[in-house]
């Protein structure tokens, strides 16, 4: 005899329905939200738990697999393939919204980020509360360079909140971001500020008015700045390695490298998530580019990038992943890495296949061609590129390093140079 599941539904913080089997399970989802937004603790840890827990939790689910993907795991991989089908298994007895949580995941699994960020665009029309929801389109638009898109998003997500609601905080924190990412940096700092008047410590807001400041090239301030916030976000271990590494792009603009170089020999040995790495190559590469003598610690970086199991599934991993295998190419792993960018994402049916071909693996061969010497080629190659490197994903501040790399190249090979960014 078949039963049938008899689900409960509670309220989570921001007044969303949560199909579950337990009061707790919607108490624990607090916590962890909670925990995602201060960009603290092991949200993930607890929602698995929850999940595991209680067979009629969607979100948790929902929350796991989209940061799975976007942080850089496979998506093809036996655990986010085995997750999707539990996923899509228990929502057929959730709500509409969760219903449509669940199709948002399964878009972003399939490569297709876009219509991914539009399923959560259409969310969070539906339920302006849903800071879930608002909170993943974000972050993919993010994910895939999309500042324009991301922009409308974030201006539409305050557009349905009044100060006071429930993440009109988070919403003003993503929008000074958008802002910062499209040039508008007065309106930029504005909202950060605003966020930081709901939340002294929203991480966010601090990152966007770090942003602001490093477009700006305001040194002296982002400096100070940075220093003098730090031991409220420091502790913020999902996005306090990023803060220092702005912190340390305003020191190495005026030559101060000793601390640059100090915070990758302090960094680099717990650093495990594919962009704590990219944050670290990212500078290494930076300071060699500035005439530092960076010593050994290529190898080192080099040997953390090997066997990586968050390569070949987002191009930002990837290319710099490319960063450190070229500038140390007798690195183990590094033929095995050069062999699977070449092989992977060769479908061409998915968003994210086709910017790994016509974006990622002709940038990481001008890369490699800039640290083998073929400056005029890499250079060439980069100039091409300039209008389709924000396809990778990161911010303008993160892609800068291949604009720079482009111009030392032409300077190498006798060429004039530009320092414009067109995306």
């Amino acid at each position: 005899m078949t039963t049938t599941r008899m689900t409960t539904t509670g309220t989570d913080r921001f007044g969303q329905v949560v199909t579950a089997d337990a009061s707790s399970t919607v108490d624990g989802w607090d916590l962890a939200i909670t925990d995602v937004l201060d960009f603290r603790g092991e949200p993930e840890e607890r929602l698995h738990r929850l999940t595991a827990d209680d067979e009629s939790f969607v979100m948790g689910l929902v929350f796991t697999l989209a940061g799975a993907v976007l942080g850089g795991d496979d998506p093809l991989s036996a655990a986010v393939q085995d997750d999707l089908v539990v996923l899509e298994d228990r929502s057929r007895r959730a709500t509409r919204r969760e219903r449509d949580h669940a199709t948002a995941v399964a878009t972003l699994v399939a490569g297709d980020f876009t219509a991914a960020a539009a399923c959560w665009d259409d969310i969070g029309a539906r339920h302006p509360h849903d800071v879930v929801a608002t909170r993943f389109a974000h972050a993919v638009y993010l994910h895939v360079g999309d500042d324009a898109r991301r922009l409308q998003a974030t201006t539409a997500v305050l557009g349905r909140l009044r100060p006071g609601d429930p993440g009109h905080g988070v919403a003003a924190g993503q929008h000074a971001f958008a802002l910062e990412e499209v040039g508008r940096f007065a309106e930029a700092e504005h909202h950060a500020r605003l966020a930081l008047e709901v939340d002294p410590v929203d991480v966010w807001a601090l990152h966007a008015l770090a942003h602001v400041y490093e477009m700006q090239e305001r040194t002296d301030e982002g400096i100070e700045f940075l220093r003098g916030t730090r031991d409220a976000w420091i502790e913020r271990d999902h996005l306090a390695l990023h803060l220092e590494w702005h912190l340390a792009l305003r020191l190495l603009a005026i030559g101060e490298v000793v601390e640059c170089l100090a915070l990758v020999d302090e960094r680099l040995p717990d650093a495990d998530r594919g962009f704590r790495l990219s944050d670290l190559t990212s500078l290494l590469w930076r300071l060699e580019l500035a005439g530092c003598n960076v010593g050994d610690r290529w190898t080192a970086l080099a040997a953390r990038w090997r066997g990586h199991d968050q390569l070949h599934t987002t191009g930002f991993l990837d290319l710099h992943a490319a960063l450190a295998f070229s500038a140390c190419p007798d690195a183990p792993g590094a033929e095995a890495f050069w062999a699977g960018l070449d092989a992977c994402q060769r479908d061409g049916g998915s968003q994210n296949a086709r910017t790994f071909d016509e974006v990622v693996r002709p940038l990481a061969a001008a890369v490699r061609d800039h640290r083998r010497g073929r400056h005029a080629e890499a250079s060439v190659a980069i100039a091409d590129l300039a209008s389709a490197t924000h396809r990778v994903g990161g911010s303008h501040a993160q892609r800068d390093l291949f604009t720079r790399t482009g111009d030392a190249s032409q300077r190498l090979a006798g060429q004039p140079t530009t320092t414009e960014d067109p995306a």
